[in-house]
């Protein structure tokens, strides 16, 4: 097939041939095969994105492996640290979610509670506002840890 285009008495001819690959399809014998090499020799980004996927799925279900997701995630370097009051804010955060850690016995479960399941599951967004409702509650009105857990999980169940 060709198309003829004049332009100032020069005639061009453009060709649009188009060649046609055809190839037998793979045997189940032979996709077995590149599967074993496959698996033997996985690439990085495979792993990589299995390995997150597992540890994604393990914090979903333990409330102190979320909690050590928080710890681990609150960097200083992500946050406008201008001014002092947002260092200071920061650091009262990560030693609340240290003391929680550390007494994780009497905390994890009152933890649970307070922040609730989304179909079965924790949400680490849900850990890291509870944090910042706590320390709110130390500086503002001079709680202690339970205590202020205690009215979030008391003022939570009132507006259910």
């Amino acid at each position: 097939m060709s198309n003829s285009i004049k332009s100032n008495s020069v005639v061009k001819t453009i060709s649009t041939a188009k060649k046609v690959v055809t190839r037998k399809p793979l045997t189940k014998a032979q996709k077995l095969e590149q599967a074993k090499k496959r698996a033997l020799n996985p690439q990085f980004a495979n792993v990589q994105s299995a390995r997150r996927r597992t540890e994604k799925d393990a914090y979903k279900t333990d409330a102190k492996l979320c909690l050590l997701e928080v710890k681990r995630t609150a960097k200083l370097d992500n946050v406008n640290t201008k001014s002092h009051e947002n260092i200071v804010y920061q650091n009262e955060c990560k030693k609340a979610i240290n003391f929680l850690l550390k007494n994780e016995t009497k905390f994890l479960p009152l933890l649970s509670e307070a922040v609730g399941k989304i179909k079965g599951n924790f949400n680490v967004y849900r850990f890291e506002q509870l944090i910042q409702k706590i320390v709110k509650m130390q500086i503002d009105k001079g709680l202690n840890f339970e205590t202020s857990l205690n009215a979030i999980i008391s003022a939570k169940l009132v507006n259910a």
